[in-house]
């Protein structure tokens, strides 16, 4: 009963928080819950990679952290931006398996400079 109630209760802030930013902390902590499911996010750019086939950032809101894969251009580190994307729990790279948000940038739209959070 007592899980049922955790449950129910995770679900209504969600359900509030739909139209707001999700925490990234509520991810960390839930990745399984959230698996799939499209979420947006604010946080500062701490890390930036390009490799051949994969751009990924990492934003840290808090004392936690969270990486993003991406199409579009890489932030700037030390932005603030915010993240549309699909949340996958356990993404493989290399040896690793990781949590990661996969940003949904269509092709068409404007660079990734306006995710920038002022």
């Amino acid at each position: 009963m007592r899980g049922f109630i955790y449950m129910v209760a995770l679900v209504a802030v969600l359900v509030g928080m739909a139209a707001c930013t999700t925490p990234l902390n509520l991810i960390a902590q839930h990745p399984n819950f959230f698996d799939g499911k499209k979420v947006t996010v604010k946080g500062k750019v701490i890390n930036a990679l390009h490799l051949d086939d994969l751009s990924f950032f990492t934003i840290k809101s808090g004392g936690n952290k969270l990486n993003v894969i991406t199409n579009d251009f890489l932030p700037v580190l030390g932005d603030n931006v915010k993240v549309h994307g699909t949340v996958i729990p356990k993404f493989y790279y290399q040896r690793d398996t990781i949590l990661v948000i996969r940003e949904n940038v269509k092709p068409k739209e404007t660079p990734a400079f306006n995710k920038v959070v002022r």
